[in-house]
């Protein structure tokens, strides 16, 4: 994708949001982003959310992460969206391609909000650009994960085309209790 492109910009709450695509120097902004992220859990905000984040990562972890994600996306393996408000990351998706080729027509999602800007919309916009993505690069169907209590996610997937294909019990353990996970499907 070309630098500087903006998949679109829509206004919440009287702030501009940019929706584009990751680039090389998101480095600080992504850093910020996912030990936010990581303050939000410690303090209680997004039980239903799961990022796969237990402590802060360094400077040099996300460097890699990030080098690791701007390969596949310059291959066309990945295809990303950043929300930005000012210039601060605010949430982050992607769609991983398949690695083996008999799997390269399906794509994996992801996507996190940071839970101040959760319940505006920005989720739902983000899915829309990513699937449209991912039919640009050639993928066939998708698949995300996530937890089951996520009602907010289940409502914005469902929306979205996707359908409930599968759960995978007690993947995730918080605070005494184990949680399912819930997988949505749908084919472009």
């Amino acid at each position: 994708m070309v630098v500087g492109h903006v998949y679109r910009k829509l206004s919440v709450r009287g702030k501009t949001v940019v929706l584009r695509p990751m680039a090389w120097d998101d480095l600080d902004e992504l850093l910020a982003f996912v030990n936010g992220l990581v303050d939000d859990k410690q303090r209680g905000r997004g039980s239903d959310v799961f990022t796969g984040f237990e402590r802060k990562v360094t400077r040099e972890e996300e460097a890699d992460w990030l080098a690791n994600r701007m390969v596949r996306i310059e291959n066309g393996d990945m295809v990303s969206v950043l929300a930005e408000v000012g210039k601060r990351v605010v949430a982050n998706g992607d769609i991983a391609r398949g690695h083996y080729g008999e799997t390269r027509h399906r794509g994996e999602l992801g996507l996190t909000v940071t839970a101040v800007y959760r319940g505006m919309g920005i989720g739902r916009e983000m899915v829309k650009v990513l699937v449209r993505e991912a039919k640009r690069i050639g993928l066939r169907n998708l698949e995300v994960e996530f937890l089951s209590t996520n009602q907010a996610a289940i409502h914005t997937y469902q929306k979205a085309g996707f359908r409930e294909v599968g759960r995978i019990p007690a993947k995730v353990h918080r605070n005494g209790k184990f949680l399912d996970s819930l997988i949505m499907a749908r084919q472009l």
